[in-house]
């Protein structure tokens, strides 16, 4: 195995590439399988420790690119050369960037594998899948089901905005903080879609989200909503300096019920903290009744082949080793991220699984939507740091006045980014 990181490529990349064309001179051997990764650090070193594994039992050799903090500059820049790595990690983007880049892999033995919730996000429209997903990021409400029990809440009996307004109002006369977190974007922008644009939700307003002529109207209900939780004094009196360490703390120590639009990563540092918690993982609830409950689904760790590539048989080779139960959750494990495939969810001790298991299994008679991150599939690229700010401008005015230009702020942000994304 031959490891190629920027040390070697050096700062002439775009260069090399340019000028050979075909990639020689790269130091990638013309029969080597070459593959291009994200990783660092422990995942890196368990990485490459299961490539020296496949090489040992295929006989295939393998040059592993590590590109680190460049990996999606040199990746746009293989693409504009049209030579790219024989496999790479797509890192979230295997439909909305890479997608005629890549293999349609539908006929392989382990996309019978997949649990419910990763097609919603790699599968495109016509039900075709270009990579194999090992892990995946999931997004939705964090739970202390401690002080839930002490304020006599029971949150699986939370399903729609209003029910989680009514279990606010009980942890906060219970003597708790509601909702425990700073104010981050994706206080407003990960749950956004269960307000303006799934089935069933008070607007289905995605279709005009996507074709640049959503005008932001059907978002004051959500915006309203957050004023009437900070009215009702919902969150910290600090929301807008509190620092992550301190929430985290906080949340640790029982003081507070609920975390919008988290992950349950934040759950393991809230456990090395006190591990006497008790947490669960549960949806983004919907606007009202009928509406869709929805769990938000990024790529985690997922390997396309380029559809161009020469040595399609060894890449399916690895991919074929990477679903490998053993194997996914060597990676997984390092990484911390959830296993998606069944036969590595089987194996996969972790308490992120444990607790996303628990809700599939509480929820089962819920209408869960497992789909994209709502920001990554509706909204232009850019539009993460502005709806961070959008939130700080609504904890600092939540007045009539102050929603009205949060909303204008996004709206004119949104025109913007989605016109530059079309180079008009």
């Amino acid at each position: 195995m031959k490891v190629r990181g920027l040390a070697v490529l050096g700062i002439g990349v775009t260069l090399a590439i340019a000028a050979t064309g075909c990639g020689k001179g790269t130091g990638k051997s013309d029969k080597a399988l070459e593959i291009a990764v994200t990783y660092t650090g422990k995942e890196a070193e368990v990485f490459k420790d299961l490539v020296g594994k496949f090489e040992k039992e295929s006989g295939i050799e393998v040059n592993v690119a590590e590109y680190g903090q460049d990996y999606e500059a040199t990746l746009k820049t293989r693409m504009a050369s049209k030579d790219l790595p024989d496999v790479f990690q797509t890192h979230g983007w295997s439909l909305l960037r890479y997608k005629e880049y890549l293999m349609k892999l539908n006929d392989e033995e382990w996309m019978k594998d997949y649990d419910e919730s990763a097609l919603g996000v790699i599968a495109d429209e016509d039900d075709s899948v270009y990579v194999l997903m090992i892990s995946e990021l999931v997004n939705g409400t964090i739970v202390n089901l401690d002080v839930c029990e002490a304020a006599g809440v029971d949150p699986y009996a939370i399903h729609t905005w209003d029910d989680f307004t009514k279990a606010c109002e009980k942890i906060k006369q219970a003597g708790y903080t509601p909702n425990g977190t700073n104010a981050q974007a994706g206080l407003l922008a990960n749950p956004g879609g269960t307000w303006t644009t799934y089935d069933g939700e008070k607007a289905q307003d995605g279709k005009a989200m996507l074709d640049g002529s959503y005008t932001w109207d059907s978002y004051d209900a959500m915006l309203k909503q957050y004023a009437d939780w900070i009215d009702k004094g919902y969150y910290y009196d600090d929301v807008l300096s509190i620092k992550g360490n301190d929430f985290t703390e906080r949340y640790a120590g029982g003081k507070s019920a609920f975390i919008l639009g988290y992950d349950p990563s934040i759950i393991l540092t809230c456990l090395t903290l006190n591990p006497d918690a008790h947490y669960a993982f549960l949806p983004h609830f919907a606007s009202q009744e009928g509406g869709k409950e929805f769990v938000g689904i990024g790529e985690g760790d997922a390997f396309g082949i380029w559809k161009d590539s020469k040595n399609t048989k060894g890449a399916k080779a690895f991919l074929n080793f990477m679903a490998k139960p053993e194997n996914a959750y060597a990676i997984n494990e390092a990484s911390g991220k959830t296993s998606c495939l069944k036969s590595t969810m089987a194996i996969d001790k972790s308490y992120g699984l444990e607790i996303f298991k628990t809700m599939q299994e509480k929820c089962k008679d819920c209408d869960i939507l497992y789909d994209n991150l709502w920001d990554r599939k509706y909204m232009p690229s850019g539009m993460w740091p502005i709806f961070e700010n959008a939130t700080t401008m609504l904890f600092d005015d939540h007045s009539e006045e102050g929603i009205a230009a949060c909303k204008s702020y996004l709206q004119e942000n949104y025109k913007d980014l989605y016109q530059a994304s079309k180079g008009e």
